[in-house]
């Protein structure tokens, strides 16, 4: 973006901002309203586009997020903590965490279609964001672009998003951020409460089908979900196409491919279970078994299959297997609430080679799996020493790893990590300070025996060890009752995985070949954050300043050279910096109408030479209001939304996955400004006793042709056209 654009963008941003803090602090009730109780708060505002529950902003939901060191309201952490449930993101009607999650301000997702979408963190993503489910960390092969968390939003409770260095609490992987997955909590007190749900999304002809429930008998209880997605290939806009063709190099920057995108079609069948057990004694205890099975086909970028591209469109097939059985406790004993958390976790990643969808089956081109073994210990005290509250806790996880196809990609090996850990709280007066400490050993070792056709690198190969000590230091100081500001400084850290330290092989996903780099170092960042928030019964606002710096970050750097007609891409290190902006805001009018704003400004580079860093979100605003009319003349439950949304163009970083396309004789990896429309309405009529949910949305309302910077189809593909989705949930108590 040039400078020019940058100034119109801030001056947007900020202008909207703070127009619409002065009109709602304006019309603000005269008399403040009592702070919230520990563990509840507003609901917090979302990014336009989204809503967080069709009800007036004015009523106050409880949440208390446990993702932190000191479980309570979002608003009581020296971090910025996010919640978004799981009612928001099915009214929604998202299919993928990703884009369940790009409500938040600051927070965004790399999306293909509608079967992946991973969560973009203040501008870190992938290997740099931990996902976990209840405190405990999960993989997903995630080194690849296009490669999404295995868990499905219809079978959560919620997400809670901690932005910023989170290794004191999670270890590696943790330097940009965190995403805590509470799944379905057991209702002990029901004998069967759940919903079915019903969805159809007209983009991409998707049809979802759903059920879950819970229930027990007071001391013995059950929560079961089920959810069946299948989804045919995207629409795009049609535009014109000149690839291949004589005046492809005069319209350089048209799509090779328009209209509807064939291989971009996915099928899903994801499910959990658990059994748990509530007693006064021996505390509470939870056994959980999660499935995720997903195919899926990716539409490559020609010439990236077997057939020249006058020949047409060509396609990948993948299949992804993973299963999790968690056990989990809650005991108090000693004055202590232990938490002890047990994962294991099996996943298995197929590929085919370029040219081979899955009507083909599988080829043994690339065969990935691993099982996680993590063992967590915390322990959650009250005040003790003149200190208010803490967290301690000891934390191991092994990680076996096999790599059986023909081509190596990422080889088989094993990971191990211990740590100990410990976060306390002190209260004086208006002012909470929380501190942490945390140290690490970790350990990688690629393993040729594991690997069915190694590289000499993996043949070669000896033991990395990395032992890091990581900490935070931050405070929360009550200006007003409403009016509070909070500081926080991290040290993160990220350990170099298998695949950036030995991968030797084609990678379809991103178009290139890749080779890994066995001396690599790890990460480490030091992030400094500030905030200013404001929560009153009519208005709920907050903007953050942050500043990351990263030593030793891991990037792809473009050789020059070629393969096989691919572009060769070797990982490499640089220090960077990351500086950025966000607020949002959400102000109550009147009984029955609501706007809200929110804006990102975000800037990534290496320090050394100034490149931007890869796969930055765009600088973005939005402004919407959402509506719900009361009296007997509406429908019941009946809500309406309008959302507005613009992005500044961005351009790809050297080296960026996809950058290549900058200088194809087709598409672009760069891309230009682009504003959207969307709209919501919703009504909750009562059937045969039941109080039934529906929700209409409709994305892209003028089907305006554009390319988001992070759906990875940009770069020969435009982004999906205009999407109605229909969501008919249909509660039950028994």
């Amino acid at each position: 973006m040039d400078p020019t654009e940058r100034q119109r963008a801030v001056l947007c941003f900020l202008f909207v901002t703070l127009s619409l803090t002065s009109f709602g602090s304006a019309q603000a009730a005269p008399v403040p309203a009592a702070p919230a109780p520990a563990g509840e708060s507003a609901a917090l505002p979302a990014k336009p586009g989204r809503t967080q529950t069709p009800a007036a902003p004015r009523q106050l939901e409880t949440i208390s997020v446990t993702g932190v060191a000191i479980p309570g309201s979002p608003l009581s952490q020296a971090a910025n903590v996010d919640v978004v449930d799981a009612n928001a993101m099915q009214a929604d009607g998202v299919a993928n965490l990703g884009e369940g999650l790009d409500q938040l301000a600051g927070v965004n997702s790399i999306g293909t279609g509608n079967v992946s979408g991973k969560p973009v963190i203040r501008g870190l993503s992938g290997l740099r964001v931990k996902i976990l489910s209840d405190d405990v960390g999960i993989a997903s092969q995630a080194f690849g672009v296009r490669h999404m968390p295995v868990i499905d939003p219809f079978l959560l409770d919620r997400a809670e998003v901690v932005r910023g260095a989170s290794s004191v609490l999670y270890g590696s992987s943790a330097l940009g951020g965190a995403v805590n997955l509470i799944p379905m909590a057991i209702q002990y007190d029901h004998l069967a409460t759940g919903e079915v749900l019903g969805r159809y999304n007209s983009n991409n002809r998707q049809w979802d089908t759903g059920v879950k429930a819970t229930g027990g008998n007071g001391h013995f209880g059950y929560a079961a979900g089920f959810i069946r997605r299948d989804g045919g290939d995207i629409r795009t806009p049609d535009e014109p196409t000149y690839f291949p063709g004589p005046e492809a190099a005069a319209n350089s920057d048209a799509p090779a491919y328009t209209g509807r995108l064939p291989y971009t079609d996915f099928n899903q069948l994801n499910g959990s279970f658990a059994v748990g057990m509530d007693d006064d004694t021996l505390g509470e205890w939870q056994l959980r078994y999660t499935r995720w099975d997903d195919e899926h086909n990716y539409l490559l970028p020609p010439p990236s299959g077997i057939k020249p591209p006058a020949a047409g469109a060509e396609g990948v097939g993948q299949y992804i297997d993973d299963n999790q059985v968690q056990l989990t406790g809650h005991v108090n004993a000693a004055g202590i609430r232990w938490k002890p958390n047990f994962l294991w976790q099996n996943n298995q990643r197929r590929s085919n080679a370029g040219g081979f969808p899955l009507v083909a089956g599988f080829d043994d081109t690339i065969d990935l799996e691993f099982n996680q073994y993590t063992a967590r210990l915390t322990g959650q005290h009250g005040p003790v020493l003149g200190l208010s509250g803490g967290t301690f806790g000891v934390e191991y996880l092994n990680k076996q790893q096999e790599s059986r196809g023909r081509v190596q990609l990422s080889p088989g090996g094993e990971v191990n990590n211990a740590a100990i850990f410990a976060f306390e709280e002190k209260d004086i007066g208006a002012l909470t300070l929380q501190a942490g400490l945390r140290y690490d050993y970790h350990d990688v070792k690629a393993s040729a025996a594991d690997t069915a056709n190694p590289s000499a690198a993996v043949r070669d190969a000896d033991k990395q060890t990395f032992n890091v000590v990581t900490g935070s230091l931050g405070g929360i100081y009550a200006l007003t009752d409403h009016l509070s500001f909070a500081a926080n400084v991290g040290r993160g850290f990220r350990a170099p995985s298998l695949f950036e330290l030995y991968v030797a092989g084609q990678h379809g996903g991103v178009a290139a070949f890749q080779r890994g780099n066995a001396d690599l170092d790890d990460e480490t960042s030091l992030d400094t954050s500030i905030s200013l928030r404001w929560a009153s019964e009519r208005v709920t606002a907050k903007i953050s300043g942050y500043r990351n710096a990263i030593d030793d970050y891991i990037y792809l750097q473009d050789t020059g050279q070629t393969r096989n007609g691919l572009p060769i891409f070797d990982h490499d290190q640089a220090d960077a910096e990351l500086l950025g902006a966000e607020a949002s805001i959400e102000a109550e009018l009147t009984a029955w109408m609501s706007v809200h704003a929110q804006g990102e400004i975000i800037r990534g580079e290496r320090t050394e030479s100034n490149d931007d860093l890869p796969l930055i979100p765009a600088n973005n605003v939005g402004v919407g209001a959402r509506f719900t009319p009361q009296g007997r003349s509406w429908p019941r439950g009946a809500y309406g939304l309008v959302d507005l949304t613009y992005h500044a163009s961005q351009n790809a970083a050297p080296g960026e996955p996809f950058s290549q396309f900058d200088n194809a004789p087709f598409g672009s990896a760069s891309t230009s400004g682009y504003g959207l429309v969307d709209l919501g309405a919703g009504v909750a009529p009562k059937i045969a006793g039941h109080e039934v949910q529906l929700d209409l949305r409709v994305h892209n309302l003028f089907d305006k042709p554009y390319r988001g910077f992070l759906d990875t189809y940009k770069g020969y593909a435009l982004s999906p056209g205009r999407d109605i989705r229909l969501t008919t949930r249909v509660p039950f108590d028994l």
